[in-house]
């Protein structure tokens, strides 16, 4: 683990009841400093080891002068190596039998402990796919999160799963998922200032439309939206046109840093 993070745990509600929270300050400490909150998709692994999606893009949005703080949710082991390519396989004995709400709850603790190590005055949430919608339903007005974010960032988040990705909704959490109404409603309510949205023009989880739907809902004003496609990036942002690259991050980071100071 790169020595320059440090890591508190949040109380998690599944499995071995932890949420682990690995926060990285700037090399250059700035009492205004922006704190990103990094939330990972379902059944993901999130954390600083080099290579990791999650670690890497922690330490680009830190090099830019941001804390950045990764949360990784509950779970009944942490070892996804041993299931090698095996994805289905790995939900069922990391997750079998947690919910979306108790998956939702470990991703508002997160970032409520990093809020606590930190602070909250200039807070933006950068959820993935899943962790975009518990970003999404944490920062709606009526219940969630204690404070309101600065901004929200989403990457290949949408309302509703492409029907012929629709298998994936058999698997621990995503069989609890709430209805497209219910996430819609909660973008209206959306707190913050502003909202970003990246979108992978090879996702084969979300469709374009689902993801601008979300957006489009956001009680914001236009020029505080931003709908981001990157061409040829998988829904994971792991790929262009198939092949792996650290450029979807490096996108990202790109476009999120001028927001932050």
């Amino acid at each position: 683990m790169n020595p320059a993070f440090r890591t508190t745990h949040a109380k998690g509600s599944f499995g071995d009841g932890l949420v682990p929270v690995h926060i990285l300050g700037p090399k250059a400490k700035k009492d205004t400093a922006h704190l990103v909150v990094l939330l990972h998709g379902v059944h993901g692994c999130a954390n600083p080891q080099p290579g990791n999606k999650y670690g890497d893009l922690a330490r680009m949005i830190s090099h830019e002068g941001a804390w950045c703080a990764i949360v990784e949710t509950s779970r009944r082991r942490r070892d996804r190596e041993t299931f090698g390519t095996d994805r289905d396989a790995w939900a069922h004995a990391a997750f079998s039998g947690k919910t979306f709400v108790q998956d939702h709850a470990d991703a508002v603790a997160g970032v409520e402990a990093a809020v606590g190590e930190i602070g909250s005055k200039n807070l933006w949430i950068f959820g993935f796919s899943l962790g975009g919608i518990h970003a999404v339903l944490a920062a709606r007005g009526q219940s969630g999160l204690s404070f309101t974010p600065s901004g929200i960032a989403l990457g290949g988040t949408g309302s509703f799963i492409r029907p012929e990705a629709a298998s994936s909704l058999a698997l621990p959490i995503l069989d609890t998922l709430p209805p497209e109404e219910v996430l819609l409603e909660s973008a209206r309510n959306l707190r913050g200032k502003r909202l970003l949205s990246f979108y992978g023009s090879l996702d084969l989880t979300f469709s374009e439309r689902s993801c601008r739907d979300l957006v489009s809902a956001a009680p914001l004003p236009a020029d505080s939206k931003n709908f981001i496609v990157i061409e040829g990036a998988d829904h994971s942002f792991r790929t262009i046109k198939g092949i792996p690259t650290i450029k979807t991050l490096e996108i990202m980071t790109g476009v999120l840093s001028p927001l932050l100071f």
